[in-house]
């Protein structure tokens, strides 16, 4: 029995200037296949990108989606007003389209967690 082929979309990551990552100002095409996350892709491409639990809870791995389209099957804390609002989880965030996200956005996820009242943000705030 073969297994049907995955789909693999092209995420763009952006690391901005202003950004503490050695990368800041490149931006990276990478290949993601449906049943991989952007940041195992993206470290296996060799993009390092800043990550802590890996489970969707610490936000760490904090990006903007720019334009595309993701799921996260698998985070532990990702809300509905994080998706309205254009945020994602690298490290659970699986591309469903060509997607491209700004990463290292963990200051201003961490304010807008906060303004809606939503974890981590105002233990991390404090």
């Amino acid at each position: 029995m073969t297994q049907p082929p995955t789909e693999t979309w092209t995420v763009t990551i952006v690391v901005p200037e202003a950004s503490s990552l050695d990368a800041a100002g490149e931006t990276f095409d990478v290949d993601v296949s449906e049943d991989e996350t952007i940041l195992a892709a993206a470290r296996s491409a060799g993009v390092w990108l800043p990550a802590d639990c890996q489970q969707g809870w610490c936000t760490a791995c904090a990006a903007r989606l720019v334009d595309g389209d993701v799921v996260h099957p698998n985070a532990r804390r990702y809300y509905d007003e994080d998706r309205e609002a254009g945020y994602v989880l690298a490290c659970t965030a699986k591309p469903r389209a060509d997607t491209t996200l700004v990463v290292d956005q963990y200051d201003d996820f961490l304010a807008f967690r906060a303004a809606h009242d939503n974890p981590p943000g105002n233990a991390k705030l404090e």
